[in-house]
């Protein structure tokens, strides 16, 4: 048995494992939802999935949604309903682009790790730094890869890579912004973009960075969700309605993906860093309007 379809049993069994639960727990969460509600709530869960499989992340999408919609009123049951949610379309996500997307095991279980141990460690000192830290440290950098993608697209600069591994230096370089990515959600921020943006500029193809971004995801997402449902913070029928129409959205997206040459995936690359360069910059705005 390869290491590959190890990984995959995994996933699918500790993100299934995960889903019984909240089943399990379904009527302590129930919600009454119109039938404008329920359409609402189907386009939510596709569209925001649908993005998120190229690396939108999809609370983000999800947020813009609901003030659209004015879906799922409560603050901490609509945490609580993201992340239910999530779990089975990251799965499916990990699982179709282990499949379609070639990367080598070491290079996927050495990221996958990292972004897991950034995340349970981050807890022990996200008190020490602020979030306006982080906003800045990110945009920096997003700034100066969007700088570098655009420059690499007019021919003026050669970077990036069609690579499907990294050995030595490299992957302890990897490692080590892995681990710094992991921590991010702690902070309310998401690391697609960033592990987007390191696999870019280690030289590995574009394409590299789905399976480790989805794969991380479905390791971490039951993790966060099993005290959420232990504690009844979630909207059932809503987690229902999205984790199925997010499913749907991954199948479509999925093979979109793996068969974009890399020059466009380096174009959809720009667009993710330009998305979040923006949300960063509102953001950091909101933080200083509150302040």
């Amino acid at each position: 048995m390869n290491q590959l379809l190890i990984i995959k049993i995994f996933v699918i069994v500790l993100v299934c494992s995960t889903f019984t639960y909240f089943l399990l727990n379904f009527k302590y969460g129930q919600e009454q939802l119109t039938l404008k509600a329920k359409l609402q709530t189907v386009v939510s869960g596709f569209v925001a999935n649908f993005f998120d499989t190229f690396g939108i992340g999809s609370f983000s999408s999800y947020f813009a949604l609901r003030n659209l919609f004015g879906l799922l009123p409560d603050n901490k049951r609509y945490n609580g309903t993201l992340v239910v949610q999530a779990t089975l379309p990251t799965m499916l996500q990990s699982v179709l682009f282990l499949q379609l997307v070639k990367i080598d095991s070491l290079t996927l279980i050495v990221s996958c790790v990292a972004i897991a141990l950034g995340g349970v460690v981050s807890g022990y000192f996200v008190k020490y730094v602020t979030k306006n830290a982080i906003y800045n440290v990110m945009l920096i950098t997003f700034v100066i890869t969007a700088i570098i993608l655009i420059l690499s697209k007019m021919n003026m600069l050669n970077v990036g890579g069609e690579l499907s591994q990294v050995r030595g230096i490299e992957l302890i370089v990897l490692a080590v912004v892995m681990f710094l990515a992991g921590c991010l959600p702690a902070f309310g921020v998401g690391y697609y973009s960033i592990v987007l943006v390191v696999i870019f500029l280690l030289g590995l193809s574009p394409a590299v960075a789905y399976p480790i971004m989805t794969t991380a995801s479905a390791v971490q997402m039951p993790m966060t969700a099993v005290p959420m449902i232990k504690n009844r913070q979630f909207y059932s029928l809503s987690a229902i309605i999205m984790a199925v129409t997010g499913c749907l959205a991954v199948l479509v997206a999925a093979p979109i993906i793996s068969k974009i040459d890399a020059t466009m995936l380096k174009w959809i690359l720009l667009v993710v860093l330009v998305y979040n360069i923006w949300m960063l910059i509102k953001a950091k705005l909101e933080l200083k309007a509150s302040a």
